[in-house]
């Protein structure tokens, strides 16, 4: 009635099938326009105020600039 290859072909299919989906939607959500500018971590955000307050923002930003670039994001919150 129900022999051990079909139940092998069908366990291979169905495995191969849902190896493809996991591939295709993990290779369709890395390049779709979601990408953001670089990051510095907020660690550094609230070490720099908690070492100088308001005075050595703009140095911490201008260091974190010539290190990532010109264009950063800052996400208070989630993402």
């Amino acid at each position: 009635m129900f022999d051990i290859s079909d139940f092998i072909a069908t366990t291979v299919v169905a495995t191969a099938v849902i190896f493809i989906f996991f591939w295709m939607k993990g290779n369709r959500t890395k390049d779709v326009g979601r990408r953001y500018p670089p990051t510095p971590s907020a660690l550094s955000l609230i070490c720099a105020l908690l070492r100088g307050g308001m005075i050595v923002m703009p140095d911490h930003f201008m260091r974190s600039a010539e290190k990532l670039g010109p264009v950063i994001a800052y996400n208070f919150g989630g993402r």
